[in-house]
């Protein structure tokens, strides 16, 4: 190559480089003015909130911003259903080579079969924290279910234990009571599974991925809360895309509703 074309290349090469980088750090200046300025946003509505709720003291309100779950149904295709179908068929042959399912070495639902038990050993110890855990969940309408896909994350593992709570039925029919319990209608571009009012599989049926998550702003709640008496009732900032809004500059992040969530129920503020 021609030494002037060569340099000509390298100055260009260098100018690329250059413009991301100060792309990327104007990026990030930007990101990091966003969460400061939501922060800012959050304390200003829990300080107006307790403003006038002269009845709670801050130390009796753990606030929360918790994300918002896709809302939008549309008719289940069949071509979902034939996906979900032989997702099921494979996960369950698999599932049949197993005698129990402490056979099962390899899965993607082992660390949250252990997650799940320990967090049923908590709720079993205080169901008050169970009860708040609920219905934030229901105010969040299922922000985690939108990767569940054709697939639910459903695995051997899963197949097996639905296997071990039926065990009158043999894996076809194990296959049909998945199948039977698809909605018409599911939330779009979410979970097979996802409907309106929530999960159409009852809990014996779900992944322990699903039965087992909570998100970090919920986790957060469990540590701090499990030595506190009475429990901290939940003032909780709903926004439009909280996580994903506070990695992109550019997405709409907004406040969608700030919820009092306690044991005895939720109040819109």
């Amino acid at each position: 190559m021609p030494e002037p074309l060569f340099l000509a290349q390298l100055t260009g090469l260098k100018s690329r480089i250059r413009d991301r980088k100060v792309y990327q750090q104007d990026r990030e200046r930007r990101i990091l003015a966003r969460v400061e300025g939501e922060a800012d946003e959050n304390r200003r509505q829990l300080d107006s909130f307790l403003a006038m709720r002269t009845d709670l003291d801050r130390r009796d309100v753990h606030p929360m911003v918790i994300p918002v779950g896709r809302s939008k149904v549309v008719p289940l295709s069949s071509a979902r259903i034939e996906k979900y179908r032989e997702h099921l068929l494979a996960v369950a042959a698999e599932a049949e080579t197993y005698l129990s399912v402490a056979e099962v070495c390899e899965d993607q639902n082992l660390r949250p079969s252990v997650n799940r038990a320990l967090h049923e050993q908590r709720f079993t110890q205080d169901s008050r924290v169970q009860k708040i855990s609920d219905r934030l969940c229901a105010a969040c309408r299922g922000a985690c279910c939108s990767s569940g896909g054709e697939t639910a994350y459903l695995s051997p593992l899963s197949l097996r234990k639905a296997s071990d709570a039926y065990p009158a039925l043999d894996t076809a029919e194990i296959v049909s009571l998945y199948l039977s319990r698809l909605p018409s209608e599911s939330i779009e571009h979410a979970c097979i599974n996802q409907t309106a009012s929530g999960c159409s599989l009852p809990k014996t049926l779900r992944s322990d991925i699903c039965n087992a998550y909570f998100c970090d702003p919920l986790l957060e709640y469990h540590r701090e809360s499990s030595s506190v008496e009475p429990k901290p009732a939940v003032f909780a900032i709903q926004r439009e895309a909280t996580f994903v809004g506070t990695l992109d500059p550019d997405t709409p992040n907004g406040i969608i509703d700030t919820v009092l969530v306690t044991e005895d129920g939720v109040e819109r503020i």
